[in-house]
């Protein structure tokens, strides 16, 4: 989240006002048959004389090598309303996406593949679609004053239907974001951030933390609780920036 506002909220669309590309790979799990894989694509920019932030999204999760995939694709856009002579900013914003989920049916494992002996009853409402798509919603506020910044986002909030094996809605989520940044001089900053996320009665609090140190260091860790802390380093230039990050478990996972 630290890395991909927009992910966080689709209101942070065109906040730095030029064009921007961000690009994400995570391997969660990697050592399990489990592994979760996931490739993430942002391209944002800032619209001057409409005074407004357009982003397309691209997400492909990549699950136990191929059992199942999700490819999502989503259009935003986000009104920068001027406030207080310029020092700070409301940013409304709304997201439309379409999500496809695809299932490889032939890496699913049955009980009579394990035990000859088992004698299924497979009917045909047992066995899952291989392909399900359907639109999907979204919308942020985020105020920024100065060097402050608070926002709000609703992902979900017409919980479409994305089940392969009868209707399985996807839940509301809700995200809170809170952050503020430090300078201690023009070339030396420090961003403390929140961050909180509701979903289907599971809560996640993240906070966290990072240095810009001599214009170009990246350094940074974040909590999130009952889970694990999270570790970054970087080096950001006038035109990109590269970070990597660790995920250390600190819960019974």
């Amino acid at each position: 989240h630290d890395a991909l506002p927009i992910y966080t909220n689709p209101s942070f669309a065109g906040t730095n006002g030029l064009i921007r590309n961000q690009f994400l790979y995570r391997n969660q799990w990697p050592t399990l048959s489990a592994d979760y894989v996931t490739y993430y694509n942002a391209t944002d920019a800032y619209i001057n004389k409409a005074k407004c932030g357009l982003s397309f999204i691209y997400l492909h999760d990549d699950i136990s090598d191929g059992l199942f995939k999700r490819d999502e694709f989503h259009l935003v856009y986000a009104q920068h309303i001027h406030l207080f002579n310029g020092k700070g900013k409301l940013i409304p914003s709304i997201q439309a996406g379409y999500f496809i989920r695809t299932l490889d049916r032939t890496k699913l494992n049955f009980g009579d593949m394990v035990d000859s002996t088992f004698i299924p009853h497979w009917g045909d409402n047992l066995i899952p679609a291989v392909r399900k798509s359907n639109a999907d919603f979204s919308a942020g506020l985020l105020f920024n004053y100065r060097h402050f910044y608070v926002g709000f986002s609703a992902f979900h909030f017409t919980q479409p239907d994305e089940g392969l094996l009868g209707v399985s809605k996807l839940p509301f989520r809700f995200s809170g974001y809170l952050s503020y940044n430090l300078y201690f001089n023009d070339k030396n900053i420090f961003q403390a951030q929140l961050n909180y996320q509701n979903q289907n009665n599971a809560n996640v609090l993240i906070v966290g933390g990072n240095f810009l140190l001599f214009n170009s260091w990246l350094l940074g860790a974040s909590y999130k609780s009952l889970d694990g802390i999270v570790l970054r380093s970087g080096y950001r230039q006038k035109y990109f920036s590269l970070q990597l990050g660790y995920d250390v478990v600190v819960s019974k996972l």
